[in-house]
């Protein structure tokens, strides 16, 4: 999958194709995945941040962290 690819699926799928790709031990880091798929990394992570999606580098992987509403 390239950028122009990756970039007509919702937020949610592009998340799940990182992550599993991450997962496969192919890529080392985010950096790696990115520059193979023609994608700019700091655009993405901006992109995600917006819909609550965070990259871990401990994990290797993107979280998604909902923050619930007080009292």
């Amino acid at each position: 999958m390239y950028g122009h690819q990756f970039y007509q699926y919702p937020i949610k799928k592009r998340v799940e194709f990182l992550n599993a790709e991450l997962r496969t031990g192919r890529y080392n880091s985010l950096n790696e995945l990115a520059a193979d798929i023609f994608i700019d990394i700091e655009d993405l992570k901006e992109e995600l941040r917006k819909d609550g999606y965070f990259f871990v580098p401990d994990l290797n992987q993107f979280v998604r962290l909902e923050v619930g509403q007080a009292g």
